[in-house]
């Protein structure tokens, strides 16, 4: 048999259920009364008090209470206390008993208070612009402006007649589209397409009419290899003759030196052999007139180069004046011409032959930088 549940009493019950009511209004009250407190504390300039209030309580609404705390600081001209609230959160759209916005209250303070309280709102909230009070004004028709914030009805119908124009603009695209498409269309071409056959044999009718123009056309220049191969056969040419050159002087020199020799032998009483001897040994050497320069026995270094070039390539043809006066760089250089040529020169003639060397390579650089 099962126990009967305890009845509660009605008074009790009552009690139970009203208990939340009671904790919410006191909530309210509290609240309520923090929020008088706050307004109390702007009103008395006690901004760092509000501030640690909201701080500790961050539920409370700085925009509660008649007239709002912003309309207050407006009517009162306090800067400082717009500022806070405005960083606190306060909603310059936020209206009052007679429908004003923040903005209606800095409008209604005069030109004094349009840049320290007016500017800082309208920044903060653009929007408001628009909102009209219980007469039917705006903040801008307080201060005696025009559009765009006269009214959000005049914005509507200008929105509204915009997206009309732009509907008809479709609309007669659309229709011109379905129009042109019955027309008549004059670049259509009422002749047959063009087969294969055709096509191929007009191709090679205007390829064989190119290949006929240039080969009527005269040619603009000469052909690069001929005009290679002619520079090298006359470099190769330049190459042999001086070589040949070199040959014949070294052996009119062995002669000259044998024959001094032979006479120093003789008067100094030496054998045939020994005089024979030392005549071979020094008539391999080359004095400075013996050197086989670009002008006989030497001379000035710039005539030589001049003589050098003379002997190359015209000057209208640049490329190959170049490439000559490379290779008579090369073989006039003072290094190179010195390891070639060290064991042939007298030890007593070798500075004055390698200064004329050096000389001739100097001008023979300044030659070819004036062709660059």
């Amino acid at each position: 048999m099962s126990n009967p549940s305890p009845q509660v009493p009605e008074e009790e019950a009552s009690t139970s259920v009203s208990l939340p009511a009671r904790a919410m209004a006191s909530a309210a009250s509290r609240r309520h009364r923090r929020e008088r407190r706050f307004r109390r504390y702007l009103s008395a300039g006690r901004l760092a008090r509000a501030q640690a209030l909201l701080q500790r309580h961050p539920g409370l609404d700085v925009d509660a209470g008649q007239p709002p705390p912003l309309h207050r600081a407006c009517a009162r001209h306090d800067a400082p206390a717009l500022c806070l609230l405005l960083r606190l959160g306060a909603d310059p759209a936020h209206q009052d008993r007679r429908g004003d916005t923040a903005l209606h209250a800095a409008a209604r303070q005069g030109p004094d208070a349009y840049t320290a309280f007016f500017l800082p709102l309208l920044s903060r909230c653009p929007s408001a612009m628009g909102i009209k009070n219980k007469d039917g004004e705006t903040p801008g028709q307080l201060l005696g402006w025009g559009p765009p914030w006269d009214s959000e009805e005049e914005e509507e119908a200008s929105k509204e007649q915009e997206w009309r124009q732009k509907l008809q603009g479709e609309l007669e695209d659309e229709w011109q589209e379905v129009i042109g498409r019955f027309e008549d269309d004059a670049s259509w071409d009422p002749r047959d397409p063009e087969s294969f056959s055709a096509w191929s044999d007009r191709l090679a009718r205007e390829h064989a009419r190119k290949q006929q123009q240039q080969r009527a056309a005269p040619p603009c220049r000469p052909p690069r290899a001929e005009s290679a191969r002619h520079t090298w056969r006359q470099v190769e040419e330049e190459q042999r003759l001086f070589q040949e050159r070199a040959r014949a002087k070294e052996a009119e020199l062995r002669l000259s030196r044998a024959r001094r020799a032979r006479e120093a032998g003789g008067d100094q009483g030496r054998g045939p052999e020994q005089a024979g001897l030392g005549g071979a040994q020094r008539s391999s050497l080359w004095r400075f007139g013996d050197v086989p320069w670009p002008c006989p026995g030497g001379g000035d270094p710039e005539a030589m180069a001049a003589a050098l070039v003379a002997r190359g390539p015209p000057s209208e043809e640049r490329g190959a004046l170049r490439r000559y006066l490379r290779a008579q760089q090369v073989r006039w250089h003072p290094d190179r011409f010195l390891q070639r040529f060290r064991s042939q020169i007298e030890t007593q003639e070798l500075g004055r032959v390698m200064g004329a060397v050096t000389a001739l390579s100097q001008a023979l650089n300044r030659h070819a930088e004036a062709l660059k």
